[in-house]
């Protein structure tokens, strides 16, 4: 039995960073039961969101619950909030599967200054993921009817007494 475990980036900046971390489960894993609970300890100084996927998670999103009969991954965003020393970082993924069955799997995640954000490798297969959750082509869109996505509106720069200011700030998505 095995969870797959991505990030999007092994390498984060120390201060004000973002990552991605991608889990899959495996067909053992969905063959072994309907029902598990997630949790992901982060390393101090390192938080996150809610999953991405919309799945239900507890007050203190210290656990997600999955229906591993439909449920084949999870995307949750990471971040820092204050600069954090720069070296190794480990984040531990725990899948609970009953109550005496669980996989932990530990991620390294190396905090980096801005200055070595050079060596950035994306895995694209993250990214990729990422982008159809955000666009509603996930699997929680297809399952979750209260699910909305709202797409960015194109803005026409007509010519006006502000068009100046709109070419001058305007950030196209």
């Amino acid at each position: 039995m095995k969870v797959v475990v991505k990030l999007a980036k092994s390498i984060m900046e120390n201060e004000e960073g973002m990552n991605h971390l991608w889990i899959q489960f495996t067909e053992a894993v969905h063959a072994r039961a309907t029902s598990a609970e997630l949790h992901v300890q982060l390393p101090d100084g390192i938080y996150r969101s809610r999953n991405l996927n919309g799945y239900v998670e507890n007050e203190s999103q210290q656990s997600i619950a999955l229906d591993l009969s439909k449920d084949t991954d999870i995307l949750i965003e990471v971040f820092t909030q204050e600069a954090l020393d720069c070296g190794e970082a480990i984040i531990t993924v725990t899948l609970r599967i009953g109550e005496n069955t669980s996989i932990t799997q530990e991620i390294p995640l190396h905090l980096a200054n801005e200055d070595e954000m050079d060596e950035l490798l994306l895995d694209e297969q993250v990214i990729t993921r990422l982008k159809e959750l955000s666009h509603g082509h996930g699997h929680s869109a297809e399952s979750n009817p209260d699910f909305v996505v709202y797409e960015p509106r194109m803005i026409d720069s007509g010519k006006n007494a502000f068009s100046y200011l709109v070419e001058k700030y305007r950030v196209d998505y």
